[in-house]
């Protein structure tokens, strides 16, 4: 069992925005990668003339029609071990890092993007309160976890109805 927002569940306006802003990243013909895609409804948000792969533990709760699209792929593998093996041009992985008992992995792939990563998570403390959630983040959190020679912070944006920060990171050309 795990936390599952699809295209009938109510309130889902702070995720929906999440991929909004991501596809301002996206340009014609991009790869994105969306690691913890859950039912693949970000896919319907994201540019029309980008790729989309879909990677999630389980891909059992795909929402009908999307397996047969042309533009996606989906992947199931354990994010707290799976390394790509392709190119991809964008990363996003949205309210993921504070379910996985070890991401490091999660950032190393994202730090696979040609360009851009965007990444978001729950800034206050949520362990007690969601038994799905296993780490606890404070703001800029995030930060210190992607910038380095390679990447460097290009914005954060708060949402405090969803009390998450969601973060984009460059990568240095």
């Amino acid at each position: 069992m795990c936390e599952r927002i699809t295209r009938a569940t109510e309130l889902r306006e702070g995720h929906e925005f999440r991929y909004r802003l991501a596809s301002g990243f996206a340009s014609s013909g991009d790869t994105v990668l969306d690691a913890a895609c859950g039912t693949g409804y970000g896919f319907d948000l994201l540019p029309g003339s980008s790729n989309y792969v879909g990677v999630d533990r389980t891909l059992a709760t795909l929402e009908v029609g999307l397996v047969d699209s042309v533009r996606a792929q989906f992947i199931e593998a354990d994010l707290c071990q799976w390394e790509p093996d392709f190119d991809f041009d964008v990363f996003v992985s949205f309210e993921t890092i504070e379910h996985l008992a070890d991401y490091t992995a999660l950032i190393a792939a994202a730090k696979k993007a040609e360009y851009w990563v965007l990444l978001s998570t729950p800034i206050v403390p949520t362990k007690k309160s969601n038994s799905y959630h296993v780490h606890d983040f404070v703001p800029g959190d995030l930060r210190r976890l992607m910038v380095d020679d390679n990447w460097r912070h290009y914005q954060t944006v708060q949402q405090p109805s969803e009390r998450s920060e969601i973060s984009v990171f460059e990568r240095l050309r």
